[in-house]
């Protein structure tokens, strides 16, 4: 057996020893030096962590992962019959969630790369836990976003949503503007968007501040309860309760009433105060589901959408459907990147916030892995104890990365869907981010390297990457799967991104506007799309499989948190060093208060990786230093 970890082998700073000399205070969060072949170091990882693995494999499954999954089957099982309890009782009895997990884990292992098998055999055999636990527990990421994403969307299927959006009693025909920004000006529709689709930036501008508003909500087997109505202008909520709102059932052109349509309008009694307003819709319908219990209305997301006022002078793409957190939702996981002009001292920073699955376990659980191969770079990473990967890094080639998912339908469990319909079974395929991720420390000598390897994977589901290296290049990377009928690759090579500060032709939009940069010396990742934005659209007739931004939970909140790093980024150029990227990752509109897992600053170009672990969020922990430079 090789040698536990020496204390004078740990390559931290000051503030990482003065901790560990606190014998009164648990440590915040665990810390493992690993060498010699894959399985030697997966063997080193479960003796050195056994207890603490056993116990986070247990906590997280007993406390989120079973029961959120299984709370799920019913909307499940109504689509997919496989999982039909009373079909097939193999699902029954609470065992849906553990067996779900166990053969989606089955059929991703087959993607993994040998060494990474190797690897997680040791921390088994080190952990004394089983090899298929161990498995389920370095997958269950790629298995449940995925699930997740095709239950929400499943439930969101049955929910009224958005179909229209009109302006009122303002006419914004005449007004010499490109209001929607169609490229039309004044045309006779400018008012109306007759078919409505998430946006990420207004849906109109120069709109008069007296405009009054009809929203159409459309609900394909009920009608939209009147009581859930739930609309918000300038900060302002209306209710059935409030004067200014009014609800019709609409009717077509032969005067038939639309009885599945409600049209909702609100007319405010004062104009808007703010040059930019944001428009939030909340509603459910009248159609109670019992399972799972208690019974419940399917509600749709918030749906919102941003207009200017008049006189503020920009173009629709230039403003941002920012809006205001209503309280509803987090921010997600973000990540940024500087260089050069961005930094007061030319050196290169990544920041990384990562937020998923806190479940009030994984923050305990918190892992920093320095891996030594017997070949190879060195390269640390912040993760999970039993976990082989994390979804922030750096080796000693100077390269670091940070990634975070984004919501799609775009996957291998929708393409299951595709092939067997009715009878699909969801199981997982490609490879798994983190070992993918993986790969990319063990093998890239900077960002360009990093980001080929990215950008050829095939995923598992979407996922937004950000690259810095010591050399100074930052690139970003989008990929998803592109499945088409019959599970088949779809367009190959067009479900994936892969561009860089520089405004060229990869790196901006349709306007000529960056992606994701201030200027050339910056970038930023959230949990959406940008060059992928219609990253699936599909009508099947039983429903329409519709892109991220039309039904991902997590999409508003991205746009909104990109929006405001942007402006932070913006106004601390040039001052960004450690304390100044500590301090944005700080910024409360920046931290998801209940789901923190993780949070880094990586300085490539100086060997280092500074970390806070182990509270919730994880921001509110000091920034501990561990030097690839100085390490055995």
């Amino acid at each position: 057996m090789l040698p536990m970890l020496k204390p004078s082998s740990i390559a931290v700073t000051l503030a990482v020893l003065l901790t560990a000399c606190a014998a009164e205070q648990p440590p915040r969060y665990q810390v493992v030096h690993l060498s010699g072949t894959s399985y030697q170091r997966g063997l080193q990882h479960g003796q050195q962590m056994s207890s603490l693995i056993k116990s986070f494999y247990s906590t997280l499954l007993a406390t989120s992962l079973l029961p959120y999954l299984n709370r799920n089957q019913p909307d499940i099982a109504a689509y997919l019959h496989n999982y039909d309890a009373v079909l097939h009782p193999e699902y029954g009895n609470g065992q849906f969630s553990l067996l779900l997990l166990r053969e989606s884990a089955a059929s991703l292992e087959a993607s993994i790369p040998p060494q990474f098998v190797e690897e997680m055999h040791g921390i088994a055999d080190g952990s004394g836990m089983n090899y298929q636990d161990i498995l389920v527990l370095n997958t269950f990421v790629d298995t449940v976003l995925a699930a997740r994403g095709i239950t929400y969307f499943l439930q969101q299927a049955g929910a009224p949503r958005v179909t229209q959006v009109e302006w009122l009693g303002a006419s914004l025909v005449g007004d010499g503007v490109d209001n929607n920004g169609d490229g039309t000006t004044d045309e006779p529709t400018e008012s109306l968007i007759a078919v409505y689709e998430s946006l990420p930036h207004a849906m109109w501008v120069e709109v008069p501040a007296t405009a009054k508003l009809r929203v159409r909500l459309h609900d394909d087997d009920a009608k939209v309860d009147p009581e859930s109505v739930r609309v918000l202008i300038d900060e302002k909520v209306y209710t059935l309760d409030s004067p200014e709102l009014a609800m019709v059932t609409p009717t077509d052109a032969g005067g038939l009433p639309l009885i599945h349509d409600t049209d909702v309008t609100v007319t405010p009694a004062t104009p808007w105060t703010k040059p930019i307003v944001t428009v939030q819709v909340q509603a459910g319908d009248n159609k109670l589901s019992i399972n799972p219990p208690p019974s419940h209305e399917h509600r749709m997301r918030t749906e919102q959408f941003t207009v200017s006022t008049k006189g503020y002078g920009k173009p629709p793409h230039l403003v941002p459907n920012q809006g205001v957190s209503d309280g509803t939702s987090q921010p997600p996981s973000i990540g940024f990147a500087v260089r050069k002009s961005a930094t007061p001292d030319g050196q290169v920073r990544l920041a990384h916030h990562f937020s998923l699955l806190d479940a009030g376990t994984s923050h305990k659980h918190t892992l920093v892995q320095i891996h030594h191969p017997d070949t190879g770079p060195s390269y640390a990473f912040v993760g999970w104890v039993g976990i082989a990967y994390g979804f922030a890094g750096l080796n000693s080639e100077g390269v670091a990365y940070g990634c975070n998912h984004s919501d799609t339908l775009n996957n291998p469990l929708a393409g299951a869907f595709l092939t067997d319909f009715f009878d699909a079974k969801l199981l997982s395929s490609g490879e798994p981010i983190g070992f993918l991720l993986r790969d990319i420390l063990a093998q890239a000598h900077n960002a360009d390297e990093a980001a080929t390897l990215a950008y050829d994977t095939t995923p598992t589901f979407g996922w937004n990457f950000l690259f810095a290296d010591k050399g100074g290049k930052l690139r970003a990377v989008e990929v998803r799967r592109d499945v088409g009928m019959g599970g088949v690759i779809a367009n190959p090579g067009e479900g994936r991104a892969n561009w860089t500060p520089e405004a060229d032709a990869a790196g901006v939009d349709q306007w000529g506007v960056p992606w994701a940069s201030e200027k050339q010396d910056d970038m930023r990742v959230g949990a959406h799309f940008r060059p992928l934005a219609n990253d699936f659209a599909m009508d099947l007739g039983i429903f329409n499989l519709r892109p991220q931004r039309d039904w991902s939970s997590y999409y508003f909140s991205s746009v909104r948190a990109m929006a405001n790093l942007a402006a932070r980024i913006t106004a601390n150029y040039g001052k960004f060093d450690l304390a100044t990227m500590i301090a944005t990752l700080r910024v409360p509109e920046l931290v998801d208060a209940h789901d923190s897992m993780t949070a880094v600053v990586i300085e490539p170009g100086l060997g280092k990786l500074h970390a806070a672990l182990g509270t919730e969020p994880a921001t509110d922990s000091d920034f501990d230093t561990f030097d690839l430079t100085s390490a055995p």
